[in-house]
């Protein structure tokens, strides 16, 4: 049996139908389409946080070493979230939201003492102690060469965990429903360029069986610069936004 098509397959197997393929003759070679989509995937992870996912790794920490190469798919560091509060080595006493809710449930139970008022009280007091114990670290993040510098040195070994965007792997980017219809569209857009360029070579046309033959090269740049022009209004408008929410148009 032969192995499940790609999802880059398929949207070559799309983009050339839309092209007329197999009802006339398109010259465009695979390369063509596969750089298509490339600069589609490009322009994407450039302007349209719907490329991007937010996530959270750990980063063990060395003694004394201040910086750090995060993986290539890492494209912002939010924040540095250390596990532990009270010493630079980890340890001390952990503050976790979720679990104070267990043990404070009967603070949200009607007719109970306390109520919502001391559960924000709560809340505050933990925000206070993660600033007084320091349970994040300050940083800079360096996105052109990965590097994560601590502005203070660790003083032994500890696991933080780093809050990040990090860039959708080309299958899901391609899989997403906003921004896998915006890159079969800009794909296309940028094919009719290329198809158009080459027409264009050849402004006077062909002789043929019944008279000259004019190709449309000149009509297939402008549709597509037209295309192209749409498509990147979409990325202002954030038709290919991911972060929380579907769409926004106008």
């Amino acid at each position: 049996m032969s192995a499940l098509p790609t999802r880059r397959e398929l949207f070559i197997t799309q983009i050339a139908l839309l092209l007329g393929d197999q009802l006339v003759d398109v010259e465009l070679d695979p390369q063509h389409y596969h750089t298509s989509i490339s600069i589609a995937l490009e322009k994407l992870r450039q302007r349209s946080d719907g490329a991007l996912e937010e996530q959270d790794i750990f980063l063990a920490l060395q003694a004394e070493v201040q910086e750090y190469t995060l993986p290539d798919e890492v494209q912002e560091v939010r924040r540095l979230y250390r596990r532990g509060v009270g010493t630079y080595s980890g340890g001390g006493a952990n503050f976790d939201p979720i679990d104070a809710a267990f043990y404070n449930a009967h603070l949200l139970q009607p007719g109970s003492s306390g109520g919502l008022s001391t559960w924000d009280f709560y809340n505050q007091y933990l925000e206070t102690v993660e600033r007084v114990f320091a349970s994040q670290y300050n940083f800079v993040w360096y996105n052109s060469t990965k590097k994560l510098r601590l502005i203070r040195k660790p003083l032994g070994q500890e696991e933080v965990i780093v809050r990040c965007w990090t860039i959708k792997s080309e299958e899901a980017a391609l899989t997403d429903p906003y921004t896998g219809p915006w890159i079969r569209s800009y794909a296309l857009a940028v094919c009719k360029s290329m198809l158009g360029q080459a027409r264009a070579k050849y402004p006077s046309g062909f002789p043929g069986p019944t008279g000259t033959v004019t190709l449309n090269g000149e009509a297939l740049i402008a549709e597509s610069a037209a295309e192209i022009e749409r498509l990147d209004a979409e990325l202002d408008t954030q038709v290919t936004a991911g972060d929380g929410y579907g769409f926004i148009c106008g």
